[in-house]
């Protein structure tokens, strides 16, 4: 009786270790962490690099500044330590573009295209990293 006890007592560890490695190596990995919000930043970053200042006016330029600037927050608060460098970058140059946008109006906007469309570039520039980043780090985004 002794040895049966014994002989199920290990057979139920031996299957909760089973069971415990088989969950440890789920082919489902776990989704990184700010994949989505990096995406969603992505796309505003897009747009808002498609932007024609002189062509589309300063309504569109400054429309598409404050939504990448929602989605800038959100990924930056919900960013992994491995996209956070990315993330940075854009930061660093969305920063820029808004320095270049502070005293522009309709009126000066041709004047300052320059500027602008320096700053879009750094953007852009941004933009291509964090692609690149986003396609490794998070697969299905």
């Amino acid at each position: 009786m002794m040895q049966r006890s014994r002989s199920m007592t290990c057979g139920i560890a031996l299957l909760a270790m089973v069971a415990l490695v088989g969950s440890a190596c789920s082919s489902d990995p776990e989704p990184n962490e700010g994949c989505a919000e990096v995406a969603t930043l992505k796309d505003s970053l897009t747009a808002l690099t498609q932007i024609e200042p002189v062509q589309d006016g300063l309504d569109a330029l400054q429309s598409a500044v404050t939504t990448v600037k929602t989605d800038l927050q959100s990924a930056a608060g919900a960013v992994s330590d491995a996209l956070e460098p990315s993330v940075d970058q854009v930061q660093s140059s969305f920063d820029q573009l808004e320095t270049s946008l502070q005293d522009v109006t309709a009126d000066n906007l041709a004047a300052s295209a320059t500027e602008v469309g320096t700053a879009l570039t750094a953007v852009g520039t941004s933009l291509t990293d964090l692609e690149s980043e986003l396609s490794e780090k998070c697969p299905e985004s």
